[in-house]
């Protein structure tokens, strides 16, 4: 009878092994489109969004052919790239991949890039990418923001890797640091304001939403979970541990910020996604009604 008891055993977590393989397979090359419709005080005409991040180095086809074939048939205004599009460990390889990518995308719509914590980190050895990215032709927030128009819509568009709140400093400290300098920047506008924010803990955290008059956040880094439990959501986000509450999706912060939050492009070092397809996030901003 045991023997038959372990048999079973060995049987179904053979099973279960055979069903995550394929899972994780599927989830390392199929790409899925995410819509998102997100109604903003001050739009007066319409403006379609592609968001992607967490792309790590990661190649979807021969130079991303897959990838841009997706984003193309999106018909964007503009393309978002939200960090993390590199990896911390990249070579000089993996940066000239970047940067023709980014060549590619600019000839879809104009395109916005944000740092993620892995750009942040491989800045450390090549203080020239931001640089090598805006001569591409786009547009690099950095704790700063552009004042633009798409389809006729005139947009603020920032980006931040900071925190929207004190995170272990001073109150001094925090209202000298750069992204409390550039928020209070950003937000003196009568224009829709859009932040791009690698980490969604830049404004979840402490109640940091009810600080900055910031209408719509992008973000990633959460990888969506990369495992993903049916029924249950995201197995793990940095900073907020086991079964975050922002894993992915869109958000309510407070009476009047809004959050979406990709899932992202790759798994997280040798980790693969599990039940978590790779994400290209499109949203259509609307007007009030």
């Amino acid at each position: 009878m045991k023997k038959k008891i372990w048999k079973v055993i060995f049987f179904l977590a053979g099973v279960l092994a055979l069903v995550l393989l394929i899972s994780a397979v599927i989830c390392g090359t199929v790409i899925h489109i995410q819509p998102y419709t997100v109604a903003l005080d001050g739009m007066e005409t319409p403006v379609r969004l592609v968001v992607i991040s967490d792309l790590h180095g990661k190649a979807f086809g021969k130079d991303n052919a897959r990838l841009l074939e997706k984003i193309e048939a999106q018909a964007p205004d503009a393309i978002f790239l939200v960090g993390d599009m590199l990896d911390k460990k990249a070579d000089e390889a993996d940066v000239q991949s970047l940067l023709a990518l980014t060549e590619r995308l600019l000839k879809i719509a104009p395109v916005f890039f944000s740092m993620g914590n892995h750009e942040q980190v491989y800045l450390k050895t090549d203080e020239t990418l931001l640089d090598r990215i805006v001569q591409t032709g786009a547009v690099v927030v950095n704790d700063s923001y552009a004042d633009v128009t798409l389809a006729g819509q005139p947009l603020r568009i920032g980006g931040t890797m900071g925190y929207g709140f004190a995170f272990g400093r001073t109150e001094e400290e925090f209202t000298s640091s750069q992204e409390y300098v550039f928020l209070k920047a950003f937000e003196n506008t009568e224009l829709p304001k859009i932040c791009l924010a690698h980490m969604p803990d830049t404004f979840i955290f402490n109640g940091a939403y009810t600080l900055w008059d910031v209408d719509l956040v992008l973000s990633g880094h959460t990888h969506g979970g990369l495992v993903r439990l049916p029924f249950i959501g995201g197995l793990y986000a940095p900073m907020q541990g086991l079964f975050p509450k922002y894993d992915r999706g869109y958000f309510q912060l407070g009476t009047h910020m809004q959050m979406v939050i990709t899932s992202g492009l790759a798994g997280h070092g040798l980790l693969p996604r599990v039940n978590n397809l790779p994400e290209i996030v499109v949203i259509d901003l609307v007007p009030q009604n």
